[in-house]
């Protein structure tokens, strides 16, 4: 779907005014922000605001069908194309067909109570770029491909891990010839996402994916975002954690300004939360008015 500008406006101005191919390492060729620099929080304030979007809280909740909800991504990242096909093992510019879940809990998805939802904003044009996050869809219930256990990829069940796609179906072809029959058969039934300034894609951690080669020297930024119910368990907050940041003033901002909402998804207690007493909220609020921190929302629901 599309981001209604509103929400996506001020990120794309900033990127387009800081984060162009010409401020960006070329050489960076791996998933994610170089040395973690965009994981949030960035202490770019357009950025972080739309990691806290209200409307992007609201949707996560209506596509997990529950309200109390956690972030655990949030990394803004380029990919550049490159003129020849790099196929080093781990290389990320033609990504292996895949599902997230793998390094994201300890456990395994179940399909019909999902517990997290991720999420790619892109930032720039396909027409333009090429790069589309490829997909296959999962056709019902009796889909070979979409069997449990989810194990038929690299670095699941011992299976050693590659990014590379080549490097990847060499290794089942030699030593797992039925993963590599279902493998094949998600490369012909791929789709391709296309997208412009602000859509958004969201998706499931057990849904087959991948990354694709972008057009030599273009560039590709995408926001990457994911979330879990509160009360899911064995899912890693991917970031370093959001308290880290603190010191500075810049993630005590970010509390500052953020409403009750968009704090929950930091694990700050809602209004009404029995974790509020009086004494706990004059000690939060201690920390964080200087930051604008408003505590009259909480102190009206505290329970007596």
């Amino acid at each position: 779907m599309q981001l209604p500008d509103d929400v996506s406006s001020p990120s794309i101005q900033w990127l387009n005014e800081n984060f162009t191919l010409d401020k960006v390492d070329s050489e960076h060729l791996d998933f994610g922000s170089p040395d973690k620099q965009f994981e949030f929080p960035t202490c770019v304030e357009p950025l972080d605001d739309l990691v806290l979007n209200e409307q992007l809280i609201k949707a996560v909740q209506q596509l997990l069908g529950v309200d109390d909800i956690r972030l655990l991504q949030a990394d803004l990242w380029p990919k550049v194309g490159v003129e020849t096909d790099n196929h080093d093992a781990q290389a990320n510019t033609d990504q292996r067909i895949h599902m997230d879940y793998g390094n994201n809990t300890v456990l395994h998805p179940d399909w019909y109570d999902p517990e997290a939802v991720a999420a790619i904003i892109y930032y720039d044009d396909s027409e333009e770029t090429a790069g589309g996050t490829a997909y296959v869809t999962r056709n019902g219930d009796t889909d070979p491909v979409y069997q449990t256990p989810f194990i038929h990829m690299p670095g699941q069940a011992g299976k050693p891990f590659f990014n590379d796609r080549k490097t990847t179906e060499k290794w089942f072809c030699a030593n797992d010839p039925a993963a590599f029959e279902l493998r094949d058969k998600l490369y012909q039934r791929e789709e391709i996402v296309k997208f412009k300034p602000g859509t958004i894609l969201f998706y499931r951690h057990d849904i087959w994916h991948r990354g694709t080669p972008l057009l030599p020297g273009k560039l590709r930024r995408v926001h990457n975002l994911a979330w879990k119910r509160a009360d899911a368990r064995g899912w890693s907050i991917w970031n370093q954690g959001w308290a880290k940041q603190s010191y500075y003033g810049n993630f005590e901002a970010i509390i500052g300004r953020s409403t009750p909402l968009q704090r929950s998804l930091l694990d700050f207690p809602l209004p009404g939360d029995p974790y509020w007493t009086d004494e706990r909220l004059d000690n939060v609020n201690a920390r964080y008015s200087a930051f604008g921190f408003d505590a009259t929302p909480y102190r009206e629901q505290l329970l007596r």
